[in-house]
């Protein structure tokens, strides 16, 4: 469903004032969607209204889902980048790059997060670095083998860096970097057969 189907039905869902299991259980999955946290019910007879409200203000206010983190923290976590500063990070608001950009930082507090990747370390080692190494050797390999640059948009598609997707616009970075490094190694390797030729010139005649 996208944002307006999803707000279309929690209208509907807003209306009804007797919900049935059946659409409890829907508000409980569209509010897992949209909020990226998992509902939780009290003794409260409005909960379920309520939540439907939360999630409708969130879509009104982002007009998206909430990015899904691989993360959660620990209950009665709070994350703050840096000493003094106003800006402090639940699982409301935490993101993967969020995450990574303080364990980035503070590796020994890894044991802030009930829930990681199984590649976190990964993640964080390669987070900082201009290009993810993988991606632009396969790359450069591709464009040495003449593959079409359509073609390796395709193909590559698909591939995470940081546990994110490429997009189309990274890619041609990497395309262009992988380009320059090819020149590069091309250039260096014209000396050397100038350096031949020379060696073997031939004689002028007299």
């Amino acid at each position: 469903m996208d944002v307006i189907d999803v707000v279309n039905r929690l209208k509907e869902l807003g209306s009804i004032s007797s919900l049935s299991p059946s659409e409890k259980t829907e508000i409980e999955k569209l509010y897992n969607d949209v909020l990226d946290k998992k509902f939780t019910r009290t003794s409260c007879s409005d909960c379920y209204h309520d939540a439907v409200i939360e999630t409708m203000l969130y879509l009104k206010k982002h007009g998206k889902m909430k990015e899904k983190s691989e993360y959660k923290l620990k209950n009665g976590v709070l994350l703050q980048m840096e000493f003094g500063s106003s800006n402090f990070y639940t699982n409301d608001n935490l993101t993967n790059d969020i995450a990574e950009e303080y364990l980035v930082k503070y590796p020994g507090n890894a044991n802030y997060f009930s829930k990681m990747p199984d590649d976190w370390q990964e993640r964080v080692n390669n987070r900082g670095k201009a290009y993810d190494p993988q991606l632009l050797e396969n790359v450069k390999l591709a464009l040495e083998d003449g593959v079409s640059v359509d073609s390796i948009l395709e193909e590559f598609m698909t591939y995470k860096v940081n546990g994110r997707k490429v997009t189309k616009k990274l890619l041609n970075e990497y395309i262009k970097e992988a380009s320059s490094i090819i020149v590069s190694e091309q250039k260096e390797e014209i000396p050397e057969k100038d350096a031949d030729d020379t060696g073997e010139g031939e004689k002028i005649e007299e």
